[in-house]
């Protein structure tokens, strides 16, 4: 699919939550929902342009959402280095105050997404703030880490993964997520890692997703 970065994008800068500087895009939407994307990994050249994160960006703010992608600590404009995924959690708590601060508070509908890389991190916040409405993990890498911590988790979870992806096996992806307390939703696409040509499948996953997840606050 092709990826548009929306003309009221703009390029904002915010501190986390430990005090560096980092950069982000933000587009406000809709009062009451906004999301949080987290991207892959930062040694690997993953950035908030990487095209899962815009076309996962792009899907939200097309229903509404405010969209809030940023660069990690030590890449693109973003201060400090690498932090092995410990020291990143306080850039998405970081991200997090400032949507609050902007939108003069956080919506109900709060979203935090995370690819690969991301996922982890953003899990990680999205398990332990009771803000989050939904965590969306994006080819979480469960042959790489321990996700047993979405099991505190009290939000909604939503999982995509590829069927051909080498670090996140759809049955250790399924077994995490029978093992969840709370709703959860799953989806196998015939993707890799970097969903190469399966964008538009990531695309309708996650139109799928919003309106799930509307459903659940409607009831």
């Amino acid at each position: 699919m092709p990826i548009r970065l929306s003309r009221d994008a703009r390029l904002i800068r915010f501190s986390s939550s430990d005090g560096l500087q980092l950069e982000g895009r933000l587009t406000l939407g809709e009062s009451g929902r906004a999301i949080v994307l987290c991207h892959p990994h930062p040694l690997y050249g993953g950035s908030m342009l990487t095209p899962v994160i815009m076309t996962v960006e792009q899907t939200f703010r097309e229903s509404g959402y405010t969209t809030l992608a940023f660069n990690f600590r030590g890449v693109g404009g973003s201060e400090g280095s690498y932090g092995e995924g410990q020291a990143e959690v306080a850039d998405v708590r970081g991200a997090l105050g400032f949507l609050g601060d902007t939108l003069e508070a956080l919506p109900p509908m709060l979203v935090v997404a995370g690819y690969s890389f991301g996922s982890v991190v953003g899990g990680r916040v999205a398990a332990t703030d009771s803000r989050v409405y939904l965590y969306l993990g994006i080819a979480p890498p469960v042959n790489l880490h321990d996700f047993g911590f979405l099991r505190s988790a009290n939000c909604r979870i939503a999982l995509i993964a590829g069927a051909d992806d080498e670090v996140c096996d759809p049955h250790r992806l399924e077994q995490l997520a029978l093992s969840l307390p709370g709703k959860f939703w799953m989806r196998i696409l015939d993707a890799d890692h970097l969903f190469e040509g399966a964008l538009e499948g990531l695309a309708e996953a996650c139109r799928d997703i919003i309106t799930w997840a509307g459903e659940g606050a409607a009831s």
